[in-house]
């Protein structure tokens, strides 16, 4: 009994050693387990990338770019593969891609700079301009523009604040001289002609901003004041303007009623022709018809016909108080006689 109570202590303690063995090597299992898990994800985390619907990236190896991933509907490069020819995008060392979504990069090696695919709008500071004539506009203007290579755009520009400095001494001396060569109506009136000139100035401009990734995607006049001195010149403009429109609106309204006009009196000629004619030859058809009766009738019996024809004559001819004067040979007076005779 005293051994019993000696050897339960012991055992105890060994149970407890057990135990705490085992709770130590599940511990080390799961420590590794936690670092395996956070190794792989950041290794996951290195070897690849998420280039979102609005966004592009840049991959550098070591500083030296790589690879550009540009938006999937970019033909940027194609269309100014001349102008682009010595840069480094087209030298064949820089790998394009399009389209967002998960990429590959080296682990710890590569590095990924995102840049967005939205447009950006410029403006500038207003500016007293002449036309061709020497009058004077205070105008200002805007533009649109993208980052179409960001691997170029990265290496000559770095920052969207240097991109519209560059833009700033560019644009707005372009669309001056544009507005230097229009006359004053064509500026204020002819859009036509002022779009021309600025699309030619949108040329010249992105000769010079693609080869620093950045195509200009449309510029134009942003606002234009009128120097007071000009105000009641432009005005009277375009009060003339405005009623040779209106005269030529009131000369076409004219023309389209007399050729109404015309139209109507031809279809009312038409019709009053078509009714006398057609009036004629119901007219003829009844006279014919009326002469085939009376000669019907005639055919019928001659001697009553010449006698009713004769008394037809009598009441057209005889009036109240009308005297009638007939030779003794005259078939009416005959006929008479005859009647008188007869009663």
């Amino acid at each position: 009994m005293n051994n019993d109570y000696v050897q339960m202590p012991q055992q105890m303690n060994e149970l407890k050693n057990k135990s705490r063995a085992f709770f130590q090597k599940r511990s080390k299992l799961l420590i590794l387990l936690g670092i395996a898990l956070v190794v792989a994800v950041v290794l996951i985390d290195q070897c690849f990338f998420i280039v979102n619907e609005a966004e592009q990236a840049v991959v550098s190896r070591f500083g030296v770019i790589t690879k550009i991933i540009v938006d999937e509907h970019s033909d940027f490069h194609e269309r100014y593969k001349d102008a682009l020819k010595d840069e480094i995008t087209m030298s064949g060392s820089v790998k394009i891609e399009k389209g967002s979504g998960v990429h590959v990069k080296m682990p710890f090696v590569d590095k990924v700079d995102i840049y967005p695919s939205l447009m950006f709008s410029y403006a500038s500071a207003g500016e007293t301009v002449n036309t061709l004539e020497k009058k004077q506009y205070h105008v200002s203007t805007y533009a649109q523009w993208t980052i179409a290579d960001p691997a170029l755009f990265s290496l000559k520009l770095g920052t969207s604040l240097n991109a519209e400095n560059q833009l700033d001494n560019l644009i707005h001396p372009v669309i001056v001289q544009a507005i230097n060569r229009l006359s004053g109506d064509d500026f204020i009136s002819n859009k036509a002609a002022l779009n021309a000139a600025l699309k030619r100035g949108l040329d010249l401009i992105n000769q010079d901003m693609v080869i620093r990734g950045i195509e200009i995607k449309d510029i134009q006049v942003h606002r234009t004041i009128l120097p007071q001195a000009n105000v009641e010149t432009t005005y009277d403009r375009m009060k003339a303007d405005r009623a040779k429109v209106a005269q030529q609106l009131r000369s076409e309204g004219e023309q389209q009623y007399q050729m109404a006009v015309s139209d109507t009196d031809l279809q009312a000629s038409l019709i009053r022709s078509e009714a006398i004619q057609t009036a004629g030859q119901s007219r003829a058809e009844g006279d014919a018809q009326a002469l085939a009766i009376v000669s019907d009738v005639y055919k019928t019996d001659p001697q009553f016909y010449a006698f009713w024809r004769s008394l037809q004559a009598l009441e057209n001819s005889l009036t109240e108080n009308s005297t009638l004067v007939l030779s003794q040979d005259h078939p009416i007076w005959k006929q008479l006689l005859t009647w008188g005779f007869q009663q």
